[in-house]
């Protein structure tokens, strides 16, 4: 299994000015693991505070750190009606695939939409229709840069593993793929939980990165935010066998931490912690030959 971070899992430290970019891949390098994911510039511009944080920069540090690069992540959210709003998501993801190609990203984190989104409830099937919109817009933006646009199952448009799937065979393109987010399928943002083993089993043909976190079950209708996230291993989500599935297909992608149990242990601790867990779950694919195929 090869690891990596989002710098979502450090965003207290790093928003606080406890921790800056160079410290939080200085910080992911010291945890033994294998590569670090990066936020885009225009949706998470608290990432980029600061001096030498530009995009070559950052990509030669963590080279230097002896780390790769996993992933860029866009923060879009195309379930926008107003045209010109939608308009300008389109260009976020845009500017966000150059900025991939430029600090050497493989692969682009996107979202769909928002199925309550900031005009309030966004009809599923509407927006769905301004998902597949902005993402028809993008991809010849992804095609020209070599970036793999990688949508993620997050804020339910799309959110279930059919929806993702019919999305993917509808475009058919080698450059639209599946970010899995094995805890979102159990989250706050979804209008209805789903067995995240049998979406996993839906999706695998078109995963191109994975992430990874813990979280209790949610109950139908209810709005609990971050409060269920916990430490990985020790919440609801089946990550050894989330992962010992993918391992077993030959995924060759990153397994990046996204760590959102702050409320109760704090980042750094509960990013160590977790990346311990997790490297006990590969030392068992390991010797259980689950990862033969690498």
């Amino acid at each position: 299994m090869k690891l990596s971070c989002t710098p979502i899992s450090l965003a207290r430290e790093i928003k606080s000015g406890a921790m800056d970019l160079r410290g939080f891949v200085d910080f992911c390098a010291e945890q033994g693991i294998d590569g670090v994911d990066l936020l885009d510039t225009k949706c998470y511009p608290w990432l980029w505070e600061g001096p030498a944080t530009d995009l070559k920069t950052a990509a030669r540090h963590i080279e230097q750190a002896g780390l790769g690069l996993a992933a860029y992540a866009c923060g879009n959210n195309f379930a926008l009606g107003d045209p010109a709003a939608h308009d300008q998501q389109v260009e976020v993801v845009k500017s966000a695939v150059r900025e991939a190609a430029e600090a050497g990203a493989p692969v682009l984190r996107i979202f769909g939409g928002h199925l309550n989104g900031p005009d309030g409830r966004v009809p599923p099937h509407a927006g769905m229709r301004l998902v597949k919109a902005g993402i028809e817009k993008c991809l010849p933006e992804a095609e020209k840069h070599g970036v793999v646009l990688a949508l993620e199952n997050h804020g339910a448009l799309p959110g279930h593993a059919f929806e993702l799937a019919a999305l993917f065979r509808t475009f058919n393109s080698p450059w639209l793929r599946c970010t899995f987010d094995c805890a979102n399928f159990i989250a706050w943002n979804m209008p209805e939980a789903e067995d995240p083993v049998r979406a996993l089993e839906t999706l695998l043909p078109w995963l191109a990165h994975v992430h990874v976190k813990d979280m209790v079950r949610v109950p139908i209708a209810t709005d609990a935010g971050l409060g269920w996230a916990k430490v990985a291993g020790q919440g609801h989500v089946p990550i050894k066998q989330l992962t010992a599935i993918t391992e077993s297909s030959g995924y060759d992608g990153y397994y990046s931490l996204e760590y959102e149990a702050a409320h109760e242990v704090p980042e750094r601790e509960g990013v160590a912690e977790s990346f311990r867990y997790l490297k006990e779950v590969s030392l068992l694919h390991e010797e259980l030959g689950l990862n033969s195929s690498r």
